[in-house]
């Protein structure tokens, strides 16, 4: 019997290291993951509107200062978060583009060929999407928070150092609300597979959804809307001021609950379906 060549032991000793045994390493993932983003204009321009809208609604609130200033909201010294989930809707869109586009250009079928196991896909996708989107709203959120500094339209806020509590909590979830958003797009595209379909059933079910079952269903039953996605981002997004219909904990749960869900409902039908 022949020795095994050394190239050959190096390269099958490369592949064992790989993320979920394929022929593509980790690091190779999320580099490709990194080269589409980029290169397909529709996901970076979801991404730049969802900014630009979040930054824009964001600056004219704060700089104008009237809503801040009114008496349900003087005390609060980061409600110019309030509009972020505006910005984590055109974030969902851009999760949804990740994943569908692939599947609508046919590029799909190289991506599971390279990584037989497929897991790695996914999870590569949603870990730069979301690297990229927590990074742009650290920044996104540092700025506006300068911006507040300077207008000084919220008393409650003048000289307060971000690290303060008051200031800190509310900004920190503010901010992560905006990977949740990509994630969940993520999840959902994964789930569906085509970005209309999976649009249309965010706006349906999770943008809708919450407002008109509540007088559909049974009385008993209506309370179903408050274990919605939306319904714990209001309640996580108000870093611990807000404690109905359950407090921040229950509120990280909830959307962890529904990522697991959503995430695992996408990888399952990944590892069966033909692509």
């Amino acid at each position: 019997m022949s020795a095994t060549p050394a190239s050959t032991t190096d390269a099958s000793v490369s592949r064992t290291s790989d993320l979920g045994g394929s022929a593509i390493s980790a690091r190779g993932l999320l580099r490709s993951e990194w080269a589409k983003l980029w290169s397909v204009r529709s996901l970076w321009l979801t991404l730049a509107a969802a900014f630009a809208l979040t930054v824009g609604l964001c600056g004219y609130m704060i700089i104008d200062g009237a809503m801040l200033g009114s008496d349900v909201a003087k005390d609060i010294p980061f409600g110019w978060t309030a509009v972020y989930p505006v910005g984590m809707l055109g974030l969902v869109i851009f999760g949804v583009l990740i994943n569908t586009s692939e599947y609508s250009s046919g590029t799909i079928r190289t991506s599971m060929i390279a990584v037989p196991r497929r897991t790695g896909v996914l999870a590569a996708k949603a870990v730069v999407s979301a690297s990229i989107v927590a990074m742009l709203a650290a920044v996104t959120s540092i700025g506006l928070y300068v911006l507040l500094q300077i207008a000084g339209t919220v008393d409650s806020a003048k000289g307060m150092s971000p690290l303060d509590p008051d200031m800190f909590w509310g900004m920190l979830c503010g901010t992560l609300i905006l990977p949740f958003g990509t994630l969940f797009g993520v999840a959902l595209g994964g789930l569906v597979r085509n970005a209309a379909a999976a649009i249309t059933l965010y706006f349906a079910v999770f943008q809708m959804g919450p407002q008109i079952l509540p007088n559909l269903l049974p009385e008993g039953i209506a309370r179903v809307t408050d274990y919605m996605p939306l319904a714990a981002v209001d309640v996580f997004r108000a870093g611990g001021l807000s404690s109905d219909p359950y407090n921040i904990g229950a509120a990280i749960v909830v959307l962890l609950a529904w990522l697991a869900g959503l995430g695992g409902a996408a990888w399952w039908l990944l590892k069966r379906r033909d692509v």
